[in-house]
């Protein structure tokens, strides 16, 4: 649930952040605004899939190069409107990103953010007022993404504690059950022993039925510990688990 929660407040914060962006480009006649449409469209689907896509893999971090394209690379053609966009690539780098990459490529993405709103006509004072801006909507955006990853490793290692606690369990009760049946077992093989050692020669029946009764103590035996031996070294089942 709680992984659920998280990833759906991903989804309805990206929304609202970008809401504001497509609506303003559906409301113009302009050629312009239907790459646009399709442009802020590929921005939030990249960052669900980025967000929402469990344990952090490679491609992750180049979603985060995909993302600085379609952020800075339409920005001539699309003018300031589409600078909110910058929101995502600042929430991708501190949500996505190992804290050891992260940190410079964010210093990096917030020097670009200040430079991309002085060329569009701020000064310094106001480029900096907008880099504070888009990092005040991008840490939420990136909290949410850390609560969604957080709660699914969580729930994942409860799963493998689980996993593993069953398999103890199972363990210790193979070895129970072998003790005891081979205990049992070996009582019955030791008296048959002992039957057929004090038999006369004239009762052969009676020695060959002992006999076999002997055997098959043994053969049960040799049975039950190789069953015994299987089952400890079977894995335990699987565990469901968020991907």
């Amino acid at each position: 649930m709680e992984v659920r929660v998280g990833r759906a407040a991903i989804v309805t914060f990206a929304l609202y952040l970008i809401s504001p962006t497509l609506f303003h480009y559906i409301e113009q006649a302009r050629l312009a605004s239907v790459p646009a449409v399709v442009l802020a469209t590929a921005v939030v689907a990249l960052y669900i899939a980025a967000g929402c896509t469990g344990p952090r893999r490679s491609w992750h971090r180049w979603s985060v190069g995909v993302m600085a394209l379609l952020v800075y690379l339409p920005l001539p053609l699309l003018g300031e409107w589409w600078a909110a966009s910058g929101v995502f690539l600042v929430a991708m780098v501190l949500g996505l990103l190992p804290w050891r990459l992260s940190l410079p490529v964010f210093v990096l993405v917030c020097a670009a953010e200040t430079l991309k709103s002085m060329a569009l006509g701020d000064g310094l004072p106001g480029g900096v007022t907008w880099t504070l801006t888009v990092l005040v909507a991008a840490v939420p955006l990136a909290g949410l993404t850390h609560f969604a990853e957080t709660a699914r490793e969580l729930y994942a290692t409860r799963a493998e504690l689980v996993t593993v606690e069953v398999a103890a369990q199972r363990a210790r009760a193979m070895r129970e059950l072998e003790g005891i049946l081979g205990n049992r077992l070996d009582a019955i093989a030791d008296q048959g022993r002992r039957v057929v050692a004090g038999v006369d020669g004239d009762a052969e029946t009676v020695k060959k039925e002992l006999a076999h009764m002997l055997d098959m103590a043994r053969e049960a035996q040799k049975e039950m510990r190789g069953f015994a031996h299987r089952e400890q070294r079977l894995p335990s089942g699987t565990t469901d688990r968020y991907p």
